[in-house]
C-alpha cells in the first residue's frame, strides 16, 4: 500500500538558539500577535484587556476581531455572566443588560458600569435562565454563564429578527447535541478558534445565527 499523503518539501530545522530567538520575538516585535492583540498585557495584568488596556470580553481573539468590526451603536446586547465583556459591549452598543449569579461580583463591578449598562444579581435556576425574555428583543445574546443549554433555548425566544447568539466554550462535548438540534431548526453556526486574553489554550466560541443577521454573516 502506498502512502496517499501529499508530499511536502523537506524542512531545514532551526538551531535551538535560532528557535529561541524567534520565539522571543513574539514578545519584542511590535507587530507580533502577542503585542497587537494585547495578549502580553493581559498576561501581565491578569485581566482581559487590549494593548491599550481597554476591556475585552473573555472570548477568543478571532471572534473579538469580528465583533470589533461589526458591532454598532444601534444594537441591544444581553449577557449571561458579566465582567469585562459588559464594559466592552457598553462601549460599542446601544445598551447591555447582564445577569450574574455571584452577588459579590455584581457589587465589585457595579461602580465601573456606564449608564447604558444594567447588571442584576439573579439566583441560579428558572429566573436566571428566563432573564432575557422579560427585556427582549435583543440583537446579540452572549451565553457564558450557568445552564448554557437551557439559556440558549431561552435566548431564541428573546432574539430580534436578525439577532444572534454567541455560545462560548463550544469545544465541550455537551454542546454538540445542542448545536445539531439548532441546525435542524434552521439556524447556522460559525465557530471561531484561538486563545483568549490571559490564556494560551485554544478555545472555541460559536455564533448561532440566521440569514440576514445583525453581524452580516
Amino acid at each position: 500500500m502506498t502512502d496517499s499523503a501529499t508530499p511536502t518539501p523537506p524542512a531545514k530545522p532551526r538551531s535551538a538558539l535560532s528557535a529561541l530567538l524567534r520565539f522571543l520575538r513574539l514578545r519584542t516585535h511590535s507587530e507580533s500577535f502577542f503585542n497587537t492583540t494585547g495578549l502580553g498585557r493581559s498576561f501581565r495584568e491578569n485581566r482581559p484587556v487590549d494593548k491599550d488596556g481597554e476591556p475585552l470580553p473573555w472570548l477568543n481573539y478571532g471572534l473579538i476581531h469580528l465583533l470589533d468590526e461589526r458591532l454598532d451603536q444601534n444594537l441591544r446586547v444581553f449577557e449571561y455572566g458579566s465582567g469585562f465583556s459588559t464594559l466592552y459591549f457598553a462601549a460599542r452598543a446601544e445598551s447591555v443588560t447582564s445577569v450574574e449569579h455571584v452577588p459579590e461580583w455584581v457589587q465589585e463591578l457595579q461602580p465601573y458600569l456606564p449608564d447604558n449598562a444594567a447588571l442584576s444579581s439573579v439566583s441560579p435556576g428558572p429566573e436566571y435562565i428566563q432573564a432575557p425574555i422579560g427585556h427582549s428583543p435583543f440583537d446579540l445574546i452572549l451565553v457564558d454563564g450557568l445552564d448554557r443549554v437551557e439559556c440558549v433555548d431561552a435566548s431564541i425566544e428573546a432574539l430580534s429578527p436578525g439577532g444572534v447568539i454567541i455560545l462560548d466554550d463550544t469545544h465541550r462535548s455537551e454542546y454538540q447535541i445542542l448545536l445539531g438540534n439548532l441546525h435542524e431548526q434552521g439556524f447556522k453556526t460559525l465557530t471561531f478558534f484561538g486563545p483568549k486574553p490571559t490564556s494560551i489554550i485554544e478555545a472555541q466560541s460559536t455564533i448561532i445565527y440566521r440569514t440576514d443577521n445583525v453581524l452580516g454573516i
